[in-house]
């Protein structure tokens, strides 16, 4: 029978060197705990933190996963995003714990697998990324070099795979909205439902400990069909003292229309983009979208694809999902990422990661921070700093097709679009098309391997990935290729016999009116 406690007596319950699941949500009632426990009693120290979504404050603020770094509480982190979370950068970089980052989709997965006492997570996401352990097996510093590998290469088939190997969980933190007698947990008020069950589930089945926060109790038992984590699973609750410590994100303490309480007029929410080379790369991927695509879109750039949707009159024509688990309605963006306005339904994370690794997402427009000639992708680690690879490397690796979205090159460009054409007047110093990446966040061979369209789009040219490497298929009028293109990168390309200048629409100040304002078929 569940109980209620505070979240420092739920705390104190965690033994030294325990394993934790914890779900990235902002649990701002429990997390803060963990290390105001620690400070005053030095318990529970040494202990394995997995999460898999990059939840975080964008600072070093003692909010979100920031809360967990703090070495000799937490010897070792498993994480599928850390850049969000400055704190965690800065211990990370500092070797003052052991790191490791997986495929935000396979820690999720891998919760489900150990809860079902299964032998890990056997899949293809990762095979030739950095998280495969012929190549760095996902360790993020020195310190975590000479440790054991978490994933193995085994095959199955006369297929390469990956497998994640299980752990046992000592304890797991979670949140829902309302626990009613029988420790019964609804998410009524929840933007997200992410990966509570599944981390909830295996905590329970391997004898740990269940904490969940919620935002209040009832003395009337839940209907059972809304009922997400059952009372058989829940050890503690602790309630949380004010909507400050529940909030539905970091950034937004609540919104009725990312639960659909409200239906949100959103009429005025995409502004039109200004005509600019950012336009010009969200509008050329624009371009590869149909009528009936689900869509990932990712962070940034990228995230402008909506707004060209909506100016062509085609945005109610696709589905926009994120990997978190929202179908439908206006993924929020920047720092507000991961919860919708007006989201036709809300699943399970690792159940989104399910439909996305089996095939179900048509089209994905994500970022490229550099990319090399055989088109594999770095976003995961930018000189000494530590991002994480978060949902990329599923999302990429599983897409029918995958739209990299960037600038050419980067730091200090200065680029106009005058008369139709493309005015480079200072180029990046920051050149973008190496020889080789940083890190391995998306492999070319891999995506060569399964047959998936794989384009890089940048306001200038367009690239696309052929067996042989990168190919050069388009040029922006105004653009001399030799001097603005080849010479600005660390390998020479394939050029496509077939080379042809990009749409001249993407240029102009006018909507494209593709197909007269309806979506392409």
């Amino acid at each position: 029978m569940a109980i209620v406690l505070t979240a420092e007596e739920a705390i104190k319950r965690i033994p030294d060197g325990a394993t934790v699941f914890v779900e990235a949500m902002p649990t701002e009632e429990v997390f803060p705990a963990f290390h105001r426990v620690y400070e005053a009693t030095g318990s529970p120290k040494d202990l394995t933190v997995y999460w898999a979504a990059g939840i975080g404050p964008f600072s070093a603020e003692e909010r979100g996963m920031n809360h967990f770094a703090h070495p000799g509480m937490v010897k070792r982190m498993v994480l599928g995003h850390a850049g969000l979370n400055h704190k965690v950068v800065k211990v990370i970089a500092a070797n003052e714990v052991e790191a490791y980052n997986l495929p935000q989709g396979v820690v999720t997965q891998l919760f489900r697998e150990i809860a079902a006492g299964r032998p890990g997570l056997i899949t293809r996401v990762g095979l030739g990324t950095f998280v495969d352990p012929r190549i760095e097996g996902g360790k993020l510093n020195d310190r975590t070099r000479a440790c054991e590998d978490l994933v193995e290469v085994i095959e199955i088939g006369g297929r390469e795979m990956l497998r994640y190997k299980p752990v046992k969980a000592d304890a797991a933190v979670v949140r829902g909205t309302t626990a009613d007698p029988e420790g019964n947990i609804t998410f009524e008020n929840e933007a997200l439902v992410m990966e509570a069950l599944d981390a909830a589930m295996a905590a329970r089945n391997c004898g740990g400990l269940v904490i969940v926060q919620v935002e209040r109790l009832s003395d009337k038992p839940a209907r059972p069909i809304d009922v997400r984590i059952p009372g058989i699973m829940v050890d503690i609750i602790v309630v949380a003292t004010s909507r400050k410590t529940h909030p539905h994100t970091l950034f937004v303490e609540q919104d009725p229309s990312y639960t659909g309480d409200v239906h949100a007029d959103l009429s005025g929410e995409l502004e039109a983009m200004p005509l600019s080379p950012e336009k010009v790369i969200c509008r050329r991927a624009f371009l590869e979208l149909k009528r009936g695509d689900i869509v990932n879109l990712g962070v940034g750039i990228p995230m402008g694809v909506a707004k060209v949707a909506q100016e062509e009159g085609m945005l109610k024509d696709i589905t926009l999902t994120t990997e978190i688990g929202v179908v439908g309605g206006l993924p929020q963006g920047g720092k507000n990422f991961g919860p919708a306005q007006n989201p036709s339904a809300i699943m399970s994370q690792t159940t989104m990661f399910d439909f996305y690794d089996g095939g179900g997402l048509d089209a994905t427009c994500v970022g490229m921070a550099q990319v090399d000639t055989e088109g594999n992708v770095n976003v995961s680690k930018l000189g000494p700093n530590v991002i994480g690879s978060g949902g990329f490397i599923n999302i990429t690796q599983s897409a029918s097709e995958v739209l990299f979205c960037g600038e050419f090159s980067a730091v200090g460009t200065d680029i106009a679009i005058e008369s139709g054409k493309l005015v480079i007047r200072t180029d990046g110093k920051a050149v973008k098309f190496v020889e080789r990446v940083g890190q391995i966040t998306f492999s070319g061979k891999i995506a060569r391997e399964e047959g998936h369209k794989v384009l890089f789009v940048t306001e200038r040219c367009v690239f696309k990935l052929v067996k042989e490497g990168l190919m050069l298929i388009e040029v922006a009028p105004g653009v001399d290729m030799e001097k603005d293109i080849l010479q600005r990168m660390q390998f020479k390309p394939l050029i496509s016999p077939e080379l042809k200048s990009m749409d001249a629409r993407l240029f102009l100040p006018a909507a494209m009116d593709v197909n007269g304002g309806q979506a392409k078929e």
